[in-house]
């Protein structure tokens, strides 16, 4: 009796429990034509009739519900957006499911690629042999940047991530960014071809104002009338402006031409510290085990900032560098005990050009924080010190 009412349920689940009662009603009924005894036999027999009923009943539920997993698994699964595969348990390698996104992404079709090796399509082994060991020492591995090559050998760019499954199988999922890694590159180039420009631009700019500045010399010895040698002392002014401002830009040339990185804090200082001149300052930092997702030249930032401090803060006998935590990422204070900045000038000094050496130093250091989503301001008392602070966004700092 059971075996059919099981198969029955498993198969028909929308009847049933109506077949399991017409079944125990069978039961019952031949039960007790055939059976004569007394009220104990007749009750086994009602409860066993009721067991009937009541196993067709969970079988029939778990027919319904067994299948509603496998539906929203499938449907994740075909509708996605990055491409899937199942990779077998057996070598590790062979392609067990994949979606259509995945198969269109390695030139191929969702039966072409079933049992075909997914190492036919790496193009970078090592990388490879890296992220498989990841996921099998850690379980997941995400973000890995790869080239594949597609079954008619052109290649794509993609960015892959995987993760252990029950049974030995592991899945990852693809992600074309070929369109993205072409406009960097190109971007790259346009950056270093602009660079190359002004780069000729600068050398002859410095050539011409050398020029100059022999013949304001050769002038100066020539005139003694003090109108002449104030219009003379004036124009020297302004090519030496001109000059300081060409050795600026030389130093920010290649401003964003690399990509951001992650950058240990405390070392970047330290570094810095130990090429400035800073006679009767000392320099405190506590930004251990902190790192920053920042541009290259994150040195320069706080060469520029601890250098501000020591030829415009006048007093200044110290710098302190920390760090603190806050809901919307992470501030990291640049604090001295020097004569401050005035309230009016608090924004003007990021400007471009502002001051009488006509320096670049905060603006640039506000164009080199911006590249990676950071901000600067001044918030230090005037008369008490500066006062600079740096936000970090949440995904632009870890602590290691």
């Amino acid at each position: 009796m059971y075996i059919p009412i099981v198969l029955a349920a498993y198969w028909y689940p929308r009847h049933g429990v109506v077949f399991s009662i017409a079944l125990s009603l069978g039961y019952l009924a031949t039960a007790l034509l055939i059976f004569e005894g007394g009220a104990e036999q007749i009750v086994s027999v009602v409860a066993r009739a009721a067991v009937y009923v009541a196993i067709g009943a969970v079988v029939s539920l778990l027919s319904f519900l067994l299948p509603v997993p496998e539906e929203r698994y499938r449907g994740i699964f075909d509708n996605s957006e990055a491409g899937t595969l199942i990779i077998a348990p057996d070598d590790g390698t062979r392609i067990e499911e994949v979606n259509y996104v995945g198969a269109t992404l390695l030139g191929s079709t969702i039966r072409g690629l079933i049992r075909e090796p997914i190492t036919r399509f790496i193009d970078d082994p090592e990388t490879w042999d890296e992220f498989v060991a990841k996921i099998r020492r850690d379980g997941a591995a995400y973000g890995y940047e790869t080239t594949l090559r597609r079954i008619d050998g052109s290649a794509v760019r993609a960015l892959v991530s995987g993760g252990r499954l029950p049974g030995g199988r592991f899945v990852l999922t693809l992600i074309d960014i070929t369109a993205r890694k072409n406009a960097e590159d190109a971007l790259r180039e346009a950056n270093a071809r602009l660079n190359m420009l002004g780069r000729l631009t600068r050398n002859d700019l410095m050539a011409a104002v050398f020029g100059l500045l022999s013949r304001i010399a050769e002038g100066t010895r020539q005139f003694d009338d003090p109108a002449v040698r104030q219009y003379i002392n004036s124009l020297e002014e302004d090519a030496r402006l001109v000059q300081r401002r060409a050795e600026i830009t030389r130093d920010y040339q290649d401003l964003g031409l690399r990509p951001p990185e992650w950058q240990p804090l405390q070392r970047v200082i330290r570094e810095v510290v130990s090429c400035l001149l800073l006679p009767g300052i000392s320099v405190r930092s506590w930004v251990e085990r902190l790192e920053i997702f920042a541009d290259p030249k994150l040195d320069q930032v706080f060469s520029n900032l601890i250098e501000n401090a020591f030829r415009h803060g006048k007093t200044v006998s110290q710098i302190v560098i920390t760090y603190q935590i806050q809901e919307d990422g992470l501030s990291i204070y640049i604090e001295d005990d020097g004569v401050g900045i005035p309230e009016a000038d608090k924004e003007k000094i990021f400007a471009y050009g502002f001051g009488t050496d006509g320096g670049l130093g905060l603006f640039l250091v506000r164009e080199i924080l911006a590249i990676t989503g950071m901000t600067i301001q001044e918030t230090g008392t005037p008369g008490e010190g500066a006062r600079f602070v740096i936000h970090v966004p949440p995904d632009g700092y870890r602590i290691v």
